[in-house]
């Protein structure tokens, strides 16, 4: 980027340390505990006590249930009644087995806040045991965080959350502590990106550019689940996947290749790979994703960036010729914005002060009956 958009961020960053400076004057006066993982902010670690998850001798047994920790149920249990807010996150089965179980506790008052809700709608008795958790846990949840405004009536309608207590709260890049100087790009590095998991549907941009002249490297965890998108693109030569990548590796191509592009599975109840997405475009790279309740809230089709109909090969492949046809002013002006929309609107402090911004409100609205202070 030119120095006078990297002056423009730094304005506006600028700006927000006053917005941060009255969030953590606010906290000071309460007494607030976590389970969510955002230790490398330093005013998060000012305000908030975190209880971290950490292995013991039952993770073997009951990561296979999705709670790689158990004992942290028990310390909730222990603590949350000396706070004044308890903030759970949302995507950590334990946290809301804890929340269930706490809201049969009559001595406990404590009001609680569900952070980084993203939940999927499964089915059967999976679903049945998530609004049982939820139904369970509600006298003590004043605040349910979702990630879009779309998920408000989602959640809402599927789940059964109150609209009262649901607040979206937008996610944020996830790149602190990595190395986020520009990247070089020559011919080299004049690549389509693409990677992870999570609801990915590799189906579809595979078949969108099988014949294709351009290179499509994809980054995928070394898991047992990663074998069958390997097998989906085997026969292109055009497509390298990667399973040996670091965290730190894959953010380093992010930041050299020419397209980010994120295919999302169709039909879902949740946003999904958020974060990828912001990382993309905090580099000023052009990211085409997939048209979803996640991808809408960060993409302006067109303007900073591109969004693809659900399951549309045909969309897919002549996006990305699109954006590898355009001229270069344009390519620039796109990832111009898709930078400083990254990096001004959705930086990860700012995502703090709105989650602790919103969930403060709420506690304050539960204990309305008494000040609401330590």
């Amino acid at each position: 980027m030119e120095v006078t958009e990297h002056s423009k961020i730094e304005e506006q960053l600028f700006l927000q340390q006053e917005r941060i400076r009255r969030v953590r004057e606010r906290c000071a006066g309460h007494r607030i505990l976590s389970t969510l993982p955002f230790s490398k902010t330093d005013f998060w670690s000012e305000s908030v006590d975190t209880l971290p998850s950490r292995r013991n001798f039952l993770s073997s047994l009951t990561e296979r249930v999705g709670i790689p920790d158990i004992s942290i149920i028990f310390k909730l249990v222990a603590k949350a009644h000396r706070y004044d807010l308890v903030l759970l996150t949302g995507g950590e089965r334990a946290d809301l087995l804890y929340l269930a179980i706490a809201g049969l506790l009559p001595w406990l008052r404590t009001p609680h806040v569900i952070v980084d809700a993203h939940w999927q709608k499964s089915g059967g008795i999976a679903h049945l045991l998530q609004k049982l958790l939820l139904r369970l846990g509600r006298r003590l949840t004043v605040q349910v965080q979702p990630h879009s405004t779309e998920e408000v009536s989602i959640y809402h309608d599927v789940f059964g959350v109150p609209l009262d207590t649901l607040r979206a709260v937008p996610w944020s890049t996830t790149l602190a502590g990595h190395d986020v100087t520009p990247a070089s790009a020559d011919k080299s590095d004049n690549f389509v990106l693409t990677g992870g998991l999570s609801f990915r549907d590799y189906e579809t941009l595979l078949a969108a550019v099988r014949g294709m002249d351009l290179r499509v490297e994809v980054g995928l965890p070394g898991n047992p689940s990663a074998k069958r998108v390997v097998e989906l693109g085997r026969d292109l030569p055009n497509v390298v996947f990667h399973t040996d990548w670091s965290n730190a590796q894959f953010v380093r191509k992010m930041a050299a290749c020419r397209v980010f592009a994120l295919p999302i599975e169709p039909g879902l109840t949740r946003c999904a790979a958020d974060q990828t997405i912001l990382n993309a475009m905090y580099f000023g790279k052009v990211v085409v994703a997939t048209d979803s309740i996640g991808s809408r809230v960060y993409i302006k089709n067109g303007v900073n960036g591109f969004l693809v109909p659900e399951r549309s090969v045909s969309g897919w492949s002549e996006t990305l010729k699109r954006v590898y046809h355009m001229p270069e002013a344009q390519y620039l002006e796109i990832g111009r914005r898709a930078a400083y929309d990254s990096r001004v609107l959705f930086n990860e402090p700012l995502r703090l002060v709105r989650t602790l911004e919103a969930a403060l409100e709420a506690g304050s609205r539960y204990q309305s009956a008494k000040p609401f202070i330590r």
